[in-house]
């Protein structure tokens, strides 16, 4: 039964502070879209498709489970490779000499990753950038940087790619919707959390049980607040005294500690 009027305490709390919270999530959801949609800059990725098939693999020498095994292992290698500084460098003055897109090398290291379906022969470059076409172009130079150095360097004989970045038209960060769901999220905790130190400073007596409970004082009676509109509604039934005796009630203002007067 405690338990149960607790909960109840705690519903009437987040009830009588419910405008509140109400408005720091509608702050909390415009903070985040202001955040999202202006400050926020929007990041496009692109991504080249790749398979390399070794000289084992090309003369139909050795097993072909253990060279599919080989491949497989071979994409770290790769990897590497494609953030490595030969690879990189070369793509760094490919795009200045063709595209005059001037980057450093620590900048193109942070925009390219390369990733490997899982258990597959198959590898992705993605590049990512602020701009859609920069993106795809990056992503497609590595491809064919990587396959003209790859031949050279690595016992391979080919290195296909198996298909070539386009421009992206939606981007990949920032995510809208989650950081909006956020800001609201943020705006209600804070509107509770508010809600609950504003009644914990509370220090107004509210109820008669905190006199009985804390105080161990005896209730001698209340009195209760007077609701105009019953006093107006009630009006045509009352005598002159009673009359004249609510109506100088009414036009009092009567504090919320002193509501009940114990």
């Amino acid at each position: 039964m405690e338990d149960t009027l607790r909960l109840n305490e705690l519903f009437q709390i987040l009830k009588k502070n419910l405008r509140m919270i109400l408005g720091t999530t509608i702050v909390g959801i415009v903070i985040a879209a202001i955040t999202t949609f202006f400050l926020l800059t929007p990041k496009y990725d692109s991504s080249a498709q790749m398979i390399v098939q070794n000289k084992q693999a090309e003369n139909g020498n050795g097993n072909l489970q253990n060279d599919i095994n080989g491949n497989v292992l071979m994409v770290n290698t790769y990897k590497d490779m494609i953030k490595g500084d030969i690879v990189i460098d070369a793509v760094q003055k490919n795009l200045q000499e063709e595209y005059q897109y001037t980057y450093s090398n620590k900048e193109l290291k942070e925009m390219i990753e390369v990733e490997q379906t899982q258990n597959s022969q198959m590898f992705q470059i993605i590049a990512t950038s602020s701009e859609p076409r920069k993106a795809a172009t990056i992503a497609n130079v590595t491809a064919t940087t990587f396959q003209e150095i790859a031949e050279e360097v690595l016992e391979v004989t080919k290195v296909t790619i198996t298909s070539k970045g386009v421009i992206p038209t939606e981007s990949v960060f920032p995510n809208n919707l989650l950081n909006l769901l956020i800001g609201a999220l943020l705006g209600v905790i804070v509107g509770v959390v508010g809600a609950f130190i504003s009644e914990l400073l509370d220090d107004t007596v509210k109820d008669r049980r905190f006199v009985s409970e804390n105080l161990d004082f005896p209730i001698l009676g209340a009195v209760s607040e007077i609701d105009p509109d019953e006093l107006i509604a009630n009006r045509g039934t009352m005598t002159p005294e009673q009359g004249n005796v609510k109506r100088t009630l009414a036009t009092r203002t009567v504090p919320n500690r002193h509501r009940e007067r114990l």
